[in-house]
């Protein structure tokens, strides 16, 4: 029987399944069937992770597109400003300096509604990990129920710092997501 120290923090590891599959009628503690997963190992070798992920790099890049355009028109009305600053009347200093405030606001405003805590970046995040996740749950689901499972822990959450390799499910948990993927 082979041991497995695990020993880690869960500082960025996704968090995706601790499920409790405790019954009313579970064995003693001395008879209990316990078994763990690592959800961030799951995330990063499931084939459905990857259509996932290529998804969310394009619209990403698509977003930082749109800002660098965003950022060279400010950045050329900047210089334009400069260059001829000394030249411009008070008035039309007054209105390019306008056009640039608000030229740098659209830009701020575009910037946070992407990437801000609440921005379409995590919005983007959450609706492609969301469908994985029930993967995930359904399948750790069936077969805690099936195998008499009590307790399955999440080895990436942080929570465990020693189990054996026989408790370890994430090579099942894969093997049946990764069955359509061949």
């Amino acid at each position: 029987m082979s041991k497995k120290n695990l020993a880690r923090g869960g500082g960025g590891a996704i968090l995706v399944v601790c499920a409790l599959l405790l019954t009313a009628e579970s064995a003693p503690a001395d008879e209990m069937k316990l078994g763990y997963i690592d959800s961030a190992r799951i995330f990063a070798e499931y084939k459905g992770t990857e259509d996932a992920q290529r998804s969310f790099d394009q619209e990403v890049a698509s977003w930082e597109e749109e800002a660098k355009v965003m950022r060279a028109e400010l950045d050329s009305l900047l210089g334009e400003y400069q260059a001829q600053s000394l030249m411009l009347s008070e008035a039309l200093k007054a209105e390019k300096e306008q056009r640039i405030n608000e030229k740098k606001a659209t830009y701020e405003t575009f910037v946070q509604s992407i990437w801000g805590p609440e921005g379409k970046l995590a919005e983007k995040n959450s609706a492609l990990v969301q469908p994985i996740i029930d993967k995930i749950n359904v399948v750790l689901q069936r077969i805690g129920e099936e195998e008499g499972f009590d307790l399955v822990l999440d080895a990436a959450a942080g929570g465990i710092v020693y189990a054996s390799d026989e408790l370890d499910l994430t090579d099942r948990i894969l093997e049946e997501l990764n069955q359509g993927f061949d």
